[in-house]
């Protein structure tokens, strides 16, 4: 198995490490960007993208834009720090996203590594719902979620992403507003769907290497 997959799962169990263990706290927000910027790196690194001036002024504006985004939400209050930390991460999930799917259609056979791929690509739809939920949530900050108290923090948001793309439905959180049902559906179907369709398609014929 590449080096690479085996760094890109790393930075996502630590990006859940960080939601779960830190989501309460200042450094929440930042570490989990950080590591969102370097999965984004990493993936595009990867995916052999060429390092020529533009490609290194873009990746400047980029740190610039996700340091000035980390600055405000450590100043801001609560709600806005909250929803700018979704919103970027949302931006740098997607990214990771379809880098990463791209990468693995391109492939022309089905190995260890594009089974990886395909089973990132579920833990960061998980991340990616997570995001949205959490930058909807600062609009509404005491009526999006029942089951927290106030503004839901980002590892209840991660826990509800979670519980939900995994049709689990414990009912300690449910979503209260119809702008948080309809991402509900949306999560729900996206996350089955992927399940049944990509991963069962891609698992069965890295099962099967002989009939390739």
């Amino acid at each position: 198995m590449s080096r690479a997959y085996v760094r890109m799962l790393a930075a996502i169990v630590v990006a859940y490490a960080v939601i779960i263990g830190l989501g309460e706290t200042v450094a929440g927000g930042p570490g989990r960007l950080l590591v969102l910027g370097y999965l984004l790196w990493d993936a595009v690194r990867f995916r052999g993208a060429s390092g020529g001036r533009p490609h290194r002024a873009a990746w400047a504006g980029a740190a610039v834009a996700l340091a000035a985004v980390i600055a405000i939400a450590l100043v801001a209050p609560a709600p806005v720090g909250s929803g700018l930390v979704g919103g970027a991460s949302l931006v740098l999930t997607a990214a990771v996203i379809a880098i990463v799917g791209t990468t693995v259609v391109r492939r022309s056979q089905v190995d260890s590594q594009t089974v990886v791929g395909v089973l990132a690509v579920y833990l960061l739809l998980a991340l990616l719902f997570a995001s949205l939920n959490q930058l909807l949530a600062a609009f509404d900050p005491n009526g999006y979620l029942n089951g927290v108290t106030g503004l839901p923090t980002a590892s209840d948001q991660l826990y509800f992403s979670v519980v939900t793309m995994a049709t689990v439905g414990y009912g300690d959180i449910v979503p209260a507003s119809r702008v948080a049902r309809a991402v509900v559906v949306v999560e729900a179907l996206t996350g089955q769907l992927y399940l049944v369709s990509v991963v069962a398609a891609v698992v069965g014929g890295w099962s099967r290497p002989k009939d390739r």
